[in-house]
């Protein structure tokens, strides 16, 4: 089996909603991206920072046999 991650660092201020907006949707065509390649969304784990959220996805694929 294959691991992989992703990390997306989002702001938390509310004045930012443009650029939270921004890195959600690259945070989504990341996650497609590698579903196109065969992997599937294992895990993700959330950290709350006084500034910032930071979203790290494992995400995993069966190696061929």
């Amino acid at each position: 089996m294959e691991f992989s991650t992703l990390q997306t660092t989002l702001p938390s201020n509310d004045l930012e909603h443009a650029a939270r907006a921004r890195k959600v949707a690259e945070r989504l065509d990341d996650l497609r991206a590698y579903g196109r390649r065969g992997y599937t969304l294992a895990n993700t784990l959330t950290i709350t920072g006084t500034n910032y959220v930071t979203i790290i996805d494992t995400l995993t694929k069966d190696q061929a046999k």
